[in-house]
C-alpha cells in the first residue's frame, strides 16, 4: 500500500518538476526583445534628462563668465584711453 503511494507521489513530483522546468524556458524571444527595447528607451530618456540637468547650470555659468569677461575688457579699454 505505502509502496504504491510512494511511486504515485514520486511520479507526480517528477512530472510537476518537468512542467515547471519546461514552463520557465518557454518565454518567447520576441517578448524579451520588446521589453529590452522599452528598457533601453527608458534608460536613454533618463540619460537625456540627466544631461540636460547637468548642462543647464554649466551653460549659465559660462554665460555669466562671458559677461564678466566682456565687462573686464570694456574697463581695460576705458582705462587705456585715459
Amino acid at each position: 500500500m505505502y509502496k504504491k503511494l510512494f511511486y504515485y507521489f514520486l511520479c507526480s513530483v517528477s512530472v510537476s518538476f518537468l512542467l515547471v522546468l519546461n514552463g520557465g524556458c518557454s518565454q518567447n524571444e520576441e517578448g524579451q526583445t520588446g521589453e529590452q527595447g522599452r528598457i533601453e528607451k527608458m534608460t536613454d530618456q533618463a540619460a537625456e534628462t540627466a544631461v540636460k540637468k547637468i548642462r543647464t547650470p554649466i551653460d549659465k555659468a559660462r554665460a555669466t563668465q562671458n559677461l564678466g569677461d566682456e565687462r573686464v575688457e570694456e574697463m581695460d579699454k576705458a582705462l587705456q584711453k585715459q
